[in-house]
């Protein structure tokens, strides 16, 4: 494996601030829309402002939302890291194609997003964490990269502060002596810059803000004995989760990360704002970068986030769970031409994203793709889209329609929870045994059976 060390981004942070724009994007604009496609891993849909915590930082989040759409009640389709990318990419349920764990590759011989968008005349790039097909500080060979034209990028490696490195194209290391999230921001305006000049399409995979919860210095001393107020639905529980990529120390107590917030969730929970804040800086970093290079008019921007994070909710951790803080994710699109703080309140899934980002590039729909197109609705030409949507992993499913939820537990699918999330938006008032919500909990248990046997089928 070759090394080198800042090949092209030595001192990028400071050097792309003052990119100018290419002559190229100068002299003529891509005729359709640009797509950047950033997206968290393990922020829960309640960690922003704009969704009425006041607690997080994230004003160039909430600008954004200001901007353009937010979709209150967006839901990760599989809410795991490696599935949830197995359903970005195919537009098809994990049933479908056999990735409801992590580190399975994409289906050999599956037409990915990547690949629609290659056709359509995009040159499409991704960034970052991958976890596709391996694990660890590894490079991607292109047989795994899903059909991206550029990459650079991890398989997956869960540290923030040492061991910070990207492999490109070529599978040369490029090492990196700062915070894995700014060093992925560095990267995504560098190519940016090189990619304007024709319709582009990258993806941006940030780590954060999944564990072990290392913010920079400055970020972690903005909440440094803050109050963070815990969801009512929380008890208090050991946060602290032990890497597998790379090893976490053993016994637990030498690892630092343990040392810092183990047996603390309050600690957890300020060390949580304070990554989310970091990540927030950077996608304010982004949104600059497309200012500067004369982008912002033409370019499709979309936030979200892989799955959630129980922290504490329901005495859990991580991800994973039915629940809505591992299932409900940011959703928000800022669309050249669209309105400004439109909000959309029907529940919307991840499945959705594949045939949204097609249809902002004004591309034909993938064959066999599931989900809906939400791209008339980012630009304000639409209604929201008023059916169920669904979520699962190998031992639950569920199912939500207008504000009812029912999860059943595979592969029986005996019903196990049902809630009214207008009336009971932390889910702490089960209504699965109520006499009177027998009929409703059928009705969606027969919607529940119909998609499983359905996408049970297709795989």
């Amino acid at each position: 494996m070759k090394r080198r060390q800042f090949l092209g981004y030595a001192g990028l942070g400071a050097a792309a601030m003052a990119l100018p724009v290419p002559a190229a994007a100068a002299e003529s604009r891509p005729a359709r829309p640009n797509l950047l496609f950033l997206f968290a891993d393990q922020m829960h849909g309640f960690a922003l402002g704009c969704m009425g915590d006041g607690e997080y930082r994230t004003p160039n989040l909430d600008r954004l939302a200001k901007e353009g759409t937010l979709f209150r009640a967006a839901y990760s389709s599989a809410p795991v890291c490696t599935p949830f990318r197995g359903t970005l990419f195919t537009g098809r349920y994990g049933s479908e194609t056999g990735i409801l764990a992590n580190e399975r590759p994409l289906p050999k011989g599956e037409k990915t997003l990547a690949a629609c968008l290659n056709e359509g005349g995009y040159r499409t790039g991704y960034i970052g964490k991958w976890h596709l097909g391996g694990a660890g500080n590894v490079a991607i060979p292109p047989e795994l990269r899903g059909g991206f034209q550029e990459f650079i990028g991890y398989q997956c490696y869960n540290d923030y502060a040492s061991n910070v490195c990207f492999f490109d194209e070529e599978g040369r290391r490029i090492e990196f002596p700062k915070h894995r999230t700014d060093a992925t921001t560095d990267i995504a305006i560098e190519r940016l810059g090189r990619m304007a000049g024709r319709p582009f399409a990258l993806f941006v995979s940030y780590q954060n803000p999944h564990y072990p919860l290392q913010p920079s210095p400055e970020y972690e001393a903005m909440f440094a004995g803050a109050r963070v107020t815990r969801r009512p639905n929380c008890s208090d529980v050991e946060p602290y989760t032990p890497t597998a990529s790379p090893p976490a120390p053993r016994p637990r107590e030498n690892d630092p990360v343990f040392k810092k917030y183990g047996g603390n969730l309050d600690m957890y929970l300020r060390l949580y704002h304070a990554m989310v804040a970091q990540l927030d800086a950077n996608v304010g970093r982004l949104l600059a970068a497309l200012d500067r290079l004369g982008l912002r008019d033409t370019t499709a921007v979309v936030f979200t986030s892989d799955h959630g994070d129980m922290a504490g909710s329901h005495g859990l951790t991580n991800k994973g769970v039915a629940w809505e803080e591992s299932t409900r994710i940011p959703f928000i699109v800022r669309a050249p031409g669209g309105p400004a703080g439109q909000t959309a309140k029907a529940p919307v899934a991840s499945v959705d994203f594949l045939p949204t980002c097609l249809g902002l590039a004004g591309l034909p729909p993938k064959q066999g793709a599931e989900g809906a197109d939400l791209a008339p609705v980012v630009r304000g030409g639409a209604a929201e889209p008023a059916r169920p949507v669904f979520a699962e992993m190998r031992g639950w499913c569920m199912v939500r329609q207008g504000a009812m939820k029912l999860v059943a537990r595979r592969p029986e699918l005996a019903p196990e929870h049902l809630f009214n999330l207008d009336a009971d938006p932390y889910e702490m008032t089960d209504l699965v045994a109520d006499a009177a919500r027998v009929a409703e909990r059928q009705r969606l248990l027969d919607i529940l059976k119909q998609w499983n046997d359905r996408v049970a089928k297709r795989s």
